[in-house]
């Protein structure tokens, strides 16, 4: 036996930086479905073949159909973070309530031009989301909590409770505008109430729209 090289059973074993791409190239396809067909269209086998590997992989990479599609829309929540930046970087107005209400568009205009995916994000979830998708969702309101304390208006201890107030509120008018479920509204009602709603609330900051330093609009 002595100079002979023992075989070895099996497949080698990947490195990290195989499974880092095939974990990679799982995500990808899972986006692309996302954007095409939205949750309903994300199964394991589509996933698969789209990414040309097995349907075993899917799972050997995640946990759970549900964690991988919380990884593919956190791909889009960084494409919707970027739209909301660009907007905010390109509004012309210095007032708190015009300034929140050209993210409130751009989160429209966002929600219209990529509604499968959009929709995706809000799917019901079962299991936690995981620590980098977490990190996600608070740049997303950092964004809306940077308007709020550029107003200088709210203590610090106020802010996310009011940006996660006015997100839920816009977010929840598009979405059931959407879902048909605003009984006589309709879609096109949906921004003049948000601009109502987005006023009435910044005029009831203390010292009101207009007091401070940082303050403009109407």
């Amino acid at each position: 036996m002595n100079g002979v090289q023992k075989k070895v059973r099996g497949r080698p074993r990947k490195g990290q930086t195989d499974r880092a791409a095939d974990r990679r190239a799982l995500i990808d396809a899972a986006v692309t479905i996302l954007n095409a067909g939205g949750a309903g269209a994300l199964t394991a086998r589509a996933v698969a073949e789209r990414a040309g590997t097995a349907v075993g992989s899917v799972y050997t990479q995640f946990d759970s159909l549900e964690l991988l599609r919380l990884e593919a829309s956190a791909v889009t929540m960084h494409r919707l973070r970027d739209a909301l930046a660009a907007a905010l970087a390109a509004c012309p107005a210095v007032g708190t309530a015009d300034r929140l209400l050209c993210l409130a568009d751009a989160y429209l205009a966002f929600a219209a031009a990529n509604h499968p995916a959009w929709a995706a994000i809000f799917e019901r979830r079962t299991v936690a989301a995981p620590d980098a998708v977490q990190a996600d969702i608070a740049v997303l309101f950092g964004i809306l909590e940077d308007v709020l304390r550029d107003g200088g208006r709210l203590a610090e201890a106020e802010i996310p409770v009011m940006a996660r107030a006015l997100w839920s509120s816009v977010h929840g008018m598009a979405y059931l505008a959407d879902l048909g479920s605003l009984g006589p509204l309709g879609v096109d009602d949906v921004r003049p109430m948000i601009d109502a709603l987005v006023r009435a609330a910044v005029r009831g900051f203390p010292g009101g729209e207009g007091s401070g330093a940082h303050q403009g609009g109407r």
